[in-house]
């Protein structure tokens, strides 16, 4: 069963979003990556290892493997960790207003603990990730008394 509702959405940002920002932050730096030296190539590198991660944690969510949503959360927490490095401390372009990085460091951190808790709170993860949950977490098994 694949995925849907904002398990089709997390999917999306992981498999899709962190991309298209990976694409855009290299065709922005790489001509001026010479300038940047060796810090520059390797933030780029790390960026590079992040977006490959959530690439990775989308895809196995998408296929239903079992251990993905632990794998999700890994790869939410490094793109926290990525965001945040971005804003404060970084050797590539930014086009961030000075009084932008606080507010918007909170929105990254707020956005991946959000995505967290809803990889450990939803009743659909449970069911496509967890063996067994599937007839406990459904609404027809818990309103029903057995048959006999």
């Amino acid at each position: 069963m694949r995925p849907g509702g904002w398990l089709l959405l997390l999917c999306g940002y992981l498999g899709v979003w962190r991309p298209l920002t990976l694409a855009s932050e290299v065709s922005a730096t790489l001509g001026s990556l010479g300038m940047r030296g060796p810090v520059g190539a390797a933030e780029l590198s790390a960026h590079a290892a992040v977006t490959a991660l959530a690439v990775a944690a989308g895809w196995g969510l998408w296929v239903g493997n079992p251990r993905a949503p632990v794998f999700a959360e890994v790869a939410l927490i490094a793109c926290a960790v990525v965001s945040v490095q971005t804003l404060y401390w970084t050797r590539l372009p930014d086009n961030t207003m000075p009084g932008d990085r606080l507010p918007l460091a909170i929105a990254a951190i707020a956005h991946a603990a959000g995505w967290i808790t809803y990889l450990r709170k939803s009743r659909r993860v449970r069911s496509l990730f967890v063996p067994g949950e599937a007839e406990a977490t459904s609404w027809l098994s818990s309103n029903r008394p057995p048959s006999p």
